[in-house]
């Protein structure tokens, strides 16, 4: 029998059904829920199909939605002032800023402007340090994602607590938080990179795998311990058979998952995998807005 199948889009509807109930009891307590959003240099098609991608998902989970556009020579002052005026705005409930921002213009710095309460993509200081401390904080959205999948799978009867957990893959929005919230559910957790010498030997021996270091099909059927969990955060670009690009994770999806030609039995493959795209992709989407409403919740200090 192949892998059970991590589906992000059907985990994360359940999240946004959630989010809809709890952003029309704050509605009805006469409460904002609001996102803010900064798109710099407007003239990227992609940008503006996300950004309105986002604004249509939003209204449909009764979440205001406002884009602030500035132009593409929009310098350091400009976008900091702007995130700093939504700052004191009370009907404001969530800021995001939209990467890339023009090269000249460092996205930490604008970055830690944004007020931690209001920080739905956890890319503030402040936000990554409460992570770490296990204060209540609003975590990175696919860190937050990535933990919502593995409790997805019930692990076992007592969740982390005594597995091992191997993160490859150590960026300051993902591998890093991802790894220390493991920590924070008990596990003993690895964090690696695709240069750690002998990774194999350290995949084999995980309960739990995620893979978020950028190299499609880095990990093999024969670094994954049988019955494993796996979660792919990969996202890379490749050409397929017929030579156009197609989207492919970390992970070597059929081969791990037991799937079609690459089938086996629960001996040799994961026991739960996430697809790429399909898994952490739409759950991510899912935690930005589960963090909105969280966030316009404890304003409010309604909390349901």
């Amino acid at each position: 029998m192949p892998a059970r199948i991590i589906d992000g889009k059907a985990l994360g509807q359940r999240y946004r059904d959630d989010i809809a109930a709890r952003a029309a009891r704050l509605r009805a307590a006469g409460r904002p829920v609001r996102l803010d959003a900064l798109l710099v240099g407007g003239d990227d098609d992609a940008a503006h199909q996300y950004a309105e991608s986002q604004a249509k998902t939003c209204r449909a989970l009764g979440i205001d939605y406002v884009l602030h556009e500035l132009p593409a020579g929009a310098g350091h002052d400009d976008i900091a002032g702007r995130v700093l005026l939504l700052n004191t705005k009370d009907e404001v409930s969530a800021i995001m800023v939209h990467l890339p921002l023009p090269a000249e213009v460092d996205a930490y710095s604008i970055q830690k402007l944004i007020a931690p309460e209001k920080d739905v993509e956890g890319v503030n200081p402040a936000n990554i340090g409460n992570v770490v401390y296990g204060r209540s904080s609003l975590a990175p959205c696919t860190a937050l994602a990535v933990i919502k999948m593995v409790e997805h799978t019930g692990v076992g009867p007592e969740g982390l607590r005594g597995k091992l957990a191997v993160v490859v893959g150590a960026s300051n929005h993902v591998g890093k938080p991802i790894a220390v919230l493991l920590m924070r559910m008990d596990a003993t957790v690895v964090s690696c990179n695709k240069w750690t010498p002998g990774l194999a030997e350290l995949t084999r021996r995980a309960d739990v795998l995620v893979a978020a270091a950028g190299v499609p099909d880095l990990i093999t059927r024969d670094m994954v311990k049988p019955g494993a969990v796996v979660i792919d955060v990969g996202v890379n670009r490749v050409p397929g058979p017929d030579g156009k690009m197609r989207t492919v994770g970390d992970v070597a999806y059929d081969a791990v998952g037991g799937f079609g030609a690459q089938a086996g039995t629960a001996a040799n493959h994961a026991g739960w995998i996430s697809p790429v795209p399909g898994g952490v992709g739409p759950m991510t989407v899912a935690m930005l807005l589960l963090n909105v409403v969280e966030a316009a919740e404890r304003a409010s200090g309604v909390r349901v």
